[in-house]
């Protein structure tokens, strides 16, 4: 499970009998199972764990077909567009009216009495966020950073029900297509429907199939100090909401000012963000720490920047962690950058690195997902099989091994 939310993992369209496993940290329930299961031996730092994958037995039978861990918190899609929460609720992430923590996952009950279904769901560091049949986006969290796109005067610090955020313009034809919820920031990627969004058409084969995102445009708001909504250091001419150090309104990041244009894929990290255009090109931009947005060691860039590297192996899909990126390539290979410690980074050892690095272990598969969490990384192959290294339960794991998980053939 993913300690640092940001990266929803959607699984096949074909769902039969689905079945969700979690493991990780366990301290607020946030594995899903009802109980906080003491692990055995010395655990780091006290925490209550699971270093075991093992099957969420409330969701069985549920078909679900996304899931989104946050720092403390997990959200999950079912095929019927329903969505349920779990793990630690007090800055009301989990929407359900209330701000208690939550050790089983409970449908959010506002979407069903307002019948709305739902496409796409992302956990963030303390918020949430989803995204509507219609091209809606709906949050609820933690607000004090902006992070739910709402107006400065928003009174409710700590909203348990999700509010919609209006994040396109009313007279704009293009609608939310991905949702990506990052440490106390947020940014989404617009697009055009080629048809009316239904969850088996979305996940097809990967992450955005069966969408087109055609003139994609990337809107971000939240916190901003460190560069990551990409809006550049001097924007307060901007029309938008500010204090000075989040935007709290949805703004959107001019393409031709910065070349990011078509962008396909974005993700949000603790405090960097990155984005994928049509072309496989990668931008990022945001804090730059341990090298995490692979242009070399630099201040903070607070506007999209190229990562040119991938120019020679264009990009497929990017997730920004805790502190660092795991970017797939079109041919199937996976590179990272940044911090290297728990040998989240799959290299081998505990280095940072400021450029891409291939993870060679894993050369004699496909990659055809990844997913950087706080201090480890998972990836998926093309035949199933999942890989994970970083910080484990008593040891960090500097090479990429295999997770017993689940294996499709």
């Amino acid at each position: 499970m993913a300690d640092q939310g940001n990266n929803a993992i959607p699984l096949p369209s074909v769902v039969v009998e689905s079945s969700v496993l979690t493991f990780g940290c366990n301290d607020d329930g946030q594995l899903g199972r009802g109980e906080k299961k003491k692990p055995t031996g010395t655990s780091i730092e006290g925490v209550t764990s699971s270093n075991q994958p093992q099957q969420v037995g409330a969701l069985r039978g549920l078909d679900i077909v996304m899931i989104s861990c946050g720092s403390r918190h997990t959200v999950a899609l079912s095929t019927t567009g329903d969505v349920y929460t779990w793990g630690w609720g007090q800055m009301g992430q989990l929407g359900l009216e209330h701000h208690k923590s939550i050790n089983l996952p409970t449908k959010v009950p506002f979407f069903e009495h307002h019948n709305i279904k739902l496409t796409y769901v992302s956990a963030g560091g303390c918020h949430s966020g989803a995204i509507t049949d219609q091209g809606q986006v709906y949050m609820w969290g933690e607000a004090h950073w902006g992070q739910l796109g709402l107006t400065a005067d928003f009174k409710e610090l700590h909203q348990a029900t999700p509010v919609l955020c209006k994040v396109i313009p009313e007279n704009s034809t293009d609608k939310i297509v991905s949702l990506s919820c990052g440490g106390t920031h947020t940014v989404a990627l617009s697009g055009m429907f080629a048809q009316t969004p239904s969850i088996p058409s979305i996940f097809v084969t990967s992450r955005f199939s069966g969408i087109s995102v055609a003139q994609g445009h990337v809107y971000t708001w939240g916190r901003r100090d460190n560069g990551q909504l990409g809006l550049g250091r001097e924007w307060f001419h901007l029309e938008i909401e500010t204090d000075g150090v989040s935007a709290f309104t949805p703004t959107r990041i001019e393409p031709e000012a910065f070349g990011l244009e078509d962008v396909v894929q974005v993700s949000a990290g603790a405090f960097h963000t990155a984005a994928v255009t049509a072309s496989g090109a990668v931008y990022t931009w945001g804090k730059e720490d341990y090298g995490m947005l692979g242009v070399g060691h630099t201040a903070d860039i607070h506007v999209p920047r190229k990562v040119d590297f991938f120019d020679k192996d264009p990009a497929r899909i990017v997730s920004c962690g805790g502190w660092h990126t795991v970017v797939v390539t079109r041919t199937g290979a996976a590179y990272v950058f940044g911090r290297g410690e728990y040998g989240r980074l799959g290299l081998g050892d505990g280095r940072s690195h400021s450029h891409p690095h291939k993870v060679e272990s894993l050369t004699a598969h496909t990659i055809v997902d990844a997913s950087a969490g706080g201090t480890h990384t998972l990836f998926l192959t093309d035949k199933g099989r999942a890989f994970s290294c970083g910080r484990t339960e008593y040891v960090a794991e500097h090479h990429p091994c295999t997770c017993m998980m689940w294996i499709w053939e």
